[in-house]
């Protein structure tokens, strides 16, 4: 099962709008007394920042290809995705923890501020996903995931907005950039939720809850994203974007 939103358009225009069930409103507490939420908070989490955002001694360190985490709470666990086998760290891909704010993504922005996002959800800390990487619960089990809120990062909007030379700006009929969130139960792919965040000039700039209780009970997510405009190593854009406030059910 598929399900895709295309929200950019909207919320560039100024309508802030999320993704929840209708019958959310008729029992809100049956729902929330059942859940709980990765919120990236506290001072475990504030001590996997890296610093500087690229070329850190977490990220790109000699003991990188370690580079994990497991939120007590939820059992929600990530990290590198060491798809080259660890040596270049966060640069092969995976899910690290940030709290970097830019707001500026009408100016080039590159590589050296990868870990930053344009505006504050209201909390502290979040994870910044590059590279197709996942995650799971640490023990093994399958839960229903209600939602989790996601955002570009400012270099990702920056190009998309602006283009950088490689990249195109996403700014023609046709042109759009996505997040893809696969679902899988052991083995099993179980969906997909797509969330646009680049649609024929419209952007996504704001954080968006985004419902996956359509994907039923998983084990693990997997992101990636696609674009319009990509070469034969895939989209020339680069592929960051950061979610937090994942929501799910006992």
């Amino acid at each position: 099962m598929k399900k895709i939103y295309f929200m950019a358009m909207l919320l560039c225009a100024g309508f802030a709008f999320t993704s929840c069930d209708e019958d959310e409103e008729l029992a809100p507490n049956a729902v929330e007394d059942n859940t709980l939420t990765l919120t990236f908070e506290g001072s475990y989490f504030d001590a996997l920042i890296d610093s500087p955002q690229y070329g850190g001694k977490l990220l790109y360190g000699e003991n990188a290809r370690n580079y994990s985490w497991t939120d007590a709470t939820t059992k929600l666990t990530g990290g590198m995705t060491n798809a080259w086998g660890g040596e270049y760290g966060f640069a092969e891909g995976g899910v690290a923890v940030s709290n970097y704010i830019d707001s500026n993504i009408g100016e080039p922005r590159t590589y050296l501020d990868q870990l930053a996002v344009p505006v504050s959800n209201g909390s502290k800390n979040f994870g910044v996903v590059y590279c197709g990487a996942s995650i799971s619960f640490a023990d093994g089990s399958a839960h229903v995931i209600n939602s989790m809120d996601i955002i570009p990062t400012t270099y990702l909007l920056s190009v998309i907005k602006n283009g950088d030379g490689y990249a195109k700006a996403l700014k023609e009929a046709g042109d759009y950039c996505k997040v893809i969130i696969t679902g899988y139960n052991g083995e099993n792919m179980v969906g997909n939720v797509e969330l646009m965040i680049a649609l024929e000039g419209g952007f996504l700039t704001k954080w968006f809850e985004t419902d996956l209780t359509s994907l039923g009970k998983v084990t693990k997510l997997e992101f990636s994203m696609d674009s319009n405009d990509v070469s034969a190593w895939g989209m020339k854009a680069p592929t960051y974007f950061a979610f937090d406030n994942v929501e799910i059910q006992k």
